[in-house]
């Protein structure tokens, strides 16, 4: 098995948001976990076992995401907001909390009211090693 993802780590996650905010099968519950844990690692507790439930492709895409988010250039919502021009994805961060009932999540009286959004996730360019 190859280790890392032929993706852009931005596409991934992009990709992997996308999917967590907009599908309801198991896969997209481990990768809202995996970003959750990135977003804030002390009040959302990533359970690594979950990974096995990703194919092949999906945990090479994990774990290019995990090697970025190690870098700690920028936290993973400030990221998302720069690539697609916003300020909220802090906000959408703790939408995406309760949306998968997670532990550590807020009171729902906290959460920010959003507006409906929908991303589409940018194709980005892998440069050549």
């Amino acid at each position: 098995m190859r280790t890392i993802s032929e993706k852009h780590p931005h596409q991934v996650l992009c990709e992997f948001f996308n999917t967590a905010w907009s599908e309801n099968r198991s896969t997209a519950r481990v990768m809202a976990s995996l970003l959750l844990g990135m977003y804030n690692g002390y009040r959302f507790k990533v359970d690594i076992t979950d990974l096995r439930l990703l194919d092949e492709g999906k945990l090479r895409d994990a774990l290019a995401l995990m090697a970025m988010d190690a870098s700690q250039v920028m936290e993973v919502h400030e990221r998302l907001n720069q690539i697609y021009g916003r300020h909220d994805f802090g906000e959408r961060f703790e939408h995406l909390a309760h949306r998968w009932n997670m532990p550590g999540k807020c009171e729902k009286k906290c959460l920010e009211p959003l507006e409906a959004v929908r991303f589409v996730v940018p194709v980005f360019k892998v440069e050549a090693a």
